[in-house]
């Protein structure tokens, strides 16, 4: 049965059920995933999962349920969780006022290509990696990955709108080895287009990533600028991403309440929500409720410009859905989130670099998760390189940094142009002025 098959039945459940008020979500996915070890393959997954969810407004309470087939149970459902759930005047059944743009995010390639395509690949990325160099020891994950996602929302307000996608992934994990010391380097990639991984370069990225780590050390503790690769700003970036959020904003569980207007940021920082970019996961011509995609600026040159709403939100708000409704499955009901979160790039930081008598590059956090959101404090794990007049010295291991995110981005000095997606952020990397770094 097809995903518009379900959709009828639901459609014609919910007319002799009398439902004035309703949303139809129905998601169909394809995944294959494939790993590969010492050549061949290791393992192989292969899943295809449809279904929908219902949502019923009735008398100011929204009630849910999904399943796989549209019965007159799943209605049921729905009505019986709408009578046992809070009634509040902010809930409603969106509509749409703006078009729709066209999004190229799809592609027969991938749609097309096979269990024994998808283990080539992996396979060719472990090699990739392993021939590299011969201090490349050991190969961890090597896995390439296809899907294929489908979906239609309808809704009683005259919401009914489908779209299709593809997307390949490759990731891999590597140990290389000199002497006694051992360093690990991991590198992705994620495209919507067959054509868009090149497997070669993200095994020999990986391999290269952990040779030169080999012979890190530590660094006595020491107050210098600091610069954070594009991956790293990307981790930056979506804890700051929470302070955008309408909900935390009407919460107060933003640091950004009250700042709309205001010079937070330093000039050289502009964000965007774009989910109107190909090179986002969520890539769509419009959200998790059929709100239209726009694009959304939430800082300009430091001011904060905006923040991001779902329909709900945006009425608790008085103002309008921004279309970041976000949904991961056909079980989970709309929640707001950023979409695909862009810092816009600046210019090549390479001659700000060589100024600097002395710099660390951050290439790898840990523990950022521990940052707190709301006041900004962070206090986490780096390694990197240390660099001086432009010259790189030596790989850095074991060090730390700490401050809060809000003034750390307050103090950029420059925003680099080496513009690289991952997911849900977009980010290149950037200088900061000057930093704590605690070691030995």
């Amino acid at each position: 049965m097809t995903l518009n098959d379900k959709i009828a039945q639901a459609l014609d459940h919910l007319k002799k059920r009398d439902v004035s008020f309703f949303e139809v979500f129905a998601l169909g996915t394809d995944v294959i995933r494939a790993e590969a070890k010492e050549g061949k393959v290791h393992s192989l997954e292969r899943a295809y999962e449809a279904g929908l969810s219902i949502r019923v407004l009735l008398e100011g309470a929204l009630g849910f349920a999904y399943g796989r087939e549209a019965n007159a149970e799943l209605i049921e459902a729905a009505i019986v969780s709408a009578r046992h759930q809070f009634k509040d005047k902010h809930n409603h059944i969106p509509d749409v006022r703006a078009a729709y743009q066209v999004l190229d995010i799809f592609d027969a390639r991938i749609a097309g290509s096979s269990p024994d395509k998808c283990i080539a690949k992996a396979v060719e990325l472990e090699a990739a990696a392993k021939e590299y160099d011969q201090k490349v020891q050991q190969i961890r994950k090597a896995s390439f990955s296809r899907g294929i996602a489908e979906l239609r929302i309808v809704n009683s307000s005259g919401i009914d709108v489908a779209g299709k996608s593809t997307s390949c992934t490759a990731s891999i994990m590597v140990k290389a080895r000199e002497h006694d010391d051992m360093q690990a380097g991991y590198e992705f990639d994620i495209s919507h287009d067959w054509a868009g991984i090149d497997v070669q370069e993200v095994g020999r990225n990986a391999a290269r990533k952990a040779i030169a780590m080999l012979g890190a050390r530590q660094i006595h503790t020491m107050r210098i600028p600091v610069a954070f690769d594009n991956a790293s700003t990307a981790e930056l970036l979506e804890i700051l991403a929470q302070a955008f959020h309408g909900e935390n904003v009407l919460k107060g569980k933003s640091y950004l309440k009250n700042k709309l207007g205001k010079q937070c940021f330093s000039r050289t920082i502009s964000l965007v929500d774009n989910p109107l970019d190909t090179r986002a996961s969520d890539a769509m011509s419009f959200d998790g409720e059929g709100i239209p995609s726009r694009r959304t600026v939430l800082v300009e040159n430091g001011i904060v410009r905006s923040f991001v709403y779902d329909s709900y939100w945006g009425a608790v708000a008085s103002k309008s859905s921004t279309g970041n409704s976000i949904r991961g499955s056909y079980r989970s009901t709309p929640t707001l989130g950023l979409r695909h979160l862009c810092l816009i790039p600046g210019e090549h930081i390479a001659q700000p670099l060589r100024e600097m008598r002395k710099l660390l590059k951050i290439t790898d956090i840990m523990g950022l998760h521990t940052a707190d959101p709301i006041s900004g404090e962070f206090s986490v794990g780096v390694n990197g390189f240390l660099f001086e007049r432009g010259a790189e010295l030596f790989p850095v291991r074991e060090a730390a940094i700490a401050g809060n995110i809000y003034e750390m981005f307050s103090h950029v000095l420059a925003v680099g142009n080496d513009v690289r997606g991952f997911g849900r952020v977009s980010a290149p990397s950037l200088l900061v002025d000057a930093m704590d770094i605690s070691s030995k």
